[in-house]
């Protein structure tokens, strides 16, 4: 591709499960209860997508595949999550960085993933990265089609923990 946007490299997070609140929208207390048991037990969020409209708050966020039971146990007593909650993995986020605010590299990347119809769950930007929710088997392919899109300076992505 002609059309290439220099970044100085991609990461890799992955044996990941995401976490998403399908079809409501919570009062932000019980996004803060939901949170606040993560924290209280330990459990690390890769990347957490959250928002609020007119309807309430709603989110997606990623944690690693091995917290998945803890964090249903912690969903089970929250009365406005049960049967909202969904998990889905295995995923991983493909993060290439730095982008610094250029939306061209965003708009090249969703046009370069949807032409090679990679499903993705979610995208998010940093100050400094734009970072892609995949399904896992789809990783390989997803790097291919985002390195064809960049000019990196960085070795080939690896899993990053």
């Amino acid at each position: 591709m002609n059309d290439t946007i220099p970044m100085e490299g991609m990461k890799v997070s992955g044996d990941l499960v995401r976490v998403s609140v399908a079809n409501a929208s919570l009062a932000e207390e019980v996004v803060a209860r939901f949170l606040g048991g993560l924290t209280d037990n330990r459990i690390n969020i890769n990347l957490f997508i959250g928002g609020k409209g007119s309807e309430g708050t709603q989110f997606t966020c990623c944690i690693a595949a091995p917290d998945e039971e803890r964090v249903k146990t912690l969903t089970e007593p929250i009365s406005d999550l049960k049967g909202r909650v969904q998990f889905s993995g295995p995923v991983d986020l493909l993060s290439v960085f730095p982008h610094r605010f250029n939306l061209k590299a965003l708009g090249l990347s969703l046009i370069a993933l949807g032409k090679a119809k990679i499903p993705l769950h979610g995208f998010c930007s940093s100050l400094s990265a734009l970072t892609f929710i995949t399904d896992h088997a789809d990783l390989d392919q997803a790097s291919s089609v985002l390195q064809g899109s960049f000019s990196l300076h960085a070795d080939p992505p690896r899993p990053f923990c």
